[in-house]
């Protein structure tokens, strides 16, 4: 058990610090398939832990920014992304319990191949973080479906589906990157919640022992992803990090083929 522990905090702390992600690291749901040998099952579980806690820490880093939004935003961040995040994480929570590993593995197996080619073929221009005015349509078309499929994707397969999401909203939509994040990291935070919640709730199977344990794993993994990727930011260098999200782009298009090695 350390070893797979160590490997994962290092591995996934160092990748996602070269590529910035903070709290969806769906790497970790691929090596605790590979490294833990846990069933597909038991690793979106922990999983969800981990992304609940990045999110959260994030989201207090940001208080006194949250604080200060307009009325209107507030009610968009913590009153309606927490009504459709509800119902569509019940949604891909059944799922996930109907579900056959096979299925959820050819899932997991699809995504991997998604965000490879995502990270291989979508770099962002420094311009492109910074747009001011989004497009209306695509804004409120993202606004209300971006909680709603994030929230059924935690659910089922525990990824938010982030490194889809932004490139259209950013590419596509002209939104503001920061809004953009914040929206996501809001909507991870609720969904990924709700999530475990009804992940215990629907499976009669589900131990408290389960859960406790899922939970002090989660924790302890996404502790130890969280600071590996602090002391690595310190050394990692911004003109390295566009061949780097290429590489690890083309390691996840290999990892895709073991998912599918599993089946």
């Amino acid at each position: 058990m350390i070893t797979p522990f160590l490997l994962t905090i290092l591995i996934v702390g160092f990748v996602t610090a070269g590529l910035t992600i903070r709290f969806d690291r769906f790497f970790t749901i691929l090596l605790l398939l590979f490294l833990f040998k846990y069933s597909i099952f038991d690793s979106v579980n922990i999983f969800l832990w981990i992304i609940m806690l990045g999110a959260l820490m994030i989201l207090l880093e940001n208080k006194e920014k949250l604080a200060s939004l307009p009325k209107m935003m507030k009610i968009q961040l913590f009153v309606i992304i927490p009504i459709l995040t509800l119902g569509a994480s019940f949604a891909g929570s059944l799922l996930f319990r109907l579900n056959e590993k096979v299925a959820m593995l050819i899932t997991l197996g699809i995504i991997a191949i998604v965000y490879g080619l995502r990270l291989i073929f979508i770099h962002f221009k420094k311009h492109e973080l910074d747009y001011k005015e989004p497009k209306p349509a695509i804004a409120k078309f993202c606004a209300f479906f971006g909680p709603i499929l994030s929230g059924f994707a935690i659910g089922f397969i525990g990824t938010s589906l982030k490194p889809v999401k932004i490139p259209f909203a950013i590419r596509i939509g002209k939104m503001n990157a920061k809004q953009v994040y914040l929206g996501n990291t809001v909507t991870t935070f609720f969904a990924s919640s709700f999530a475990i919640m009804w992940h215990a709730a629907l499976n009669p199977s589900f131990s408290s022992e389960a859960f406790y344990s899922q939970l002090l794993l989660g924790a302890a993994l996404w502790t130890g992803i969280h600071y590996t990727y602090e002391l690595t930011n310190l050394v990692f260098r911004n003109n390295w990090r566009k061949v780097f999200q290429i590489v690890i782009g083309m390691g996840l298009l290999a990892a895709s083929l073991k998912v599918f090695a599993l089946i």
